[in-house]
């Protein structure tokens, strides 16, 4: 089960009944004050500028693999853009 709040943060539930947060806000944030558009990132770590604007809308999430090239990509960890950490 997937409930999102929109331009917020995500909520994903695992059949586990894990939450993991993910912060839609931190990668629009670092994209803002970065100055970085979103066909840039896209572009950059070789995905269509649609999937980029999905996931800053809420509508998708990404996977492991493109989160850590999201991170390398805006120099941030990968754990910041998860909200785990604040660094």
């Amino acid at each position: 089960m997937v409930v999102s709040y929109y331009r917020t943060c995500l909520f994903i539930f695992t059949a586990e009944n894990n939450l993991v947060k993910y912060h839609l806000t931190r990668l629009n944030y670092e994209l803002q004050s970065k100055r970085i558009t979103k066909y840039a990132l896209a572009k950059g770590c070789g995905l269509s500028k649609q999937t980029v604007c999905n996931w800053c809308d809420g509508i998708s999430e990404p996977k492991a693999t493109q989160i850590a090239k999201i991170s390398k990509f805006l120099n941030v960890s990968s754990d910041y853009l998860l909200g785990l950490s604040d660094i």
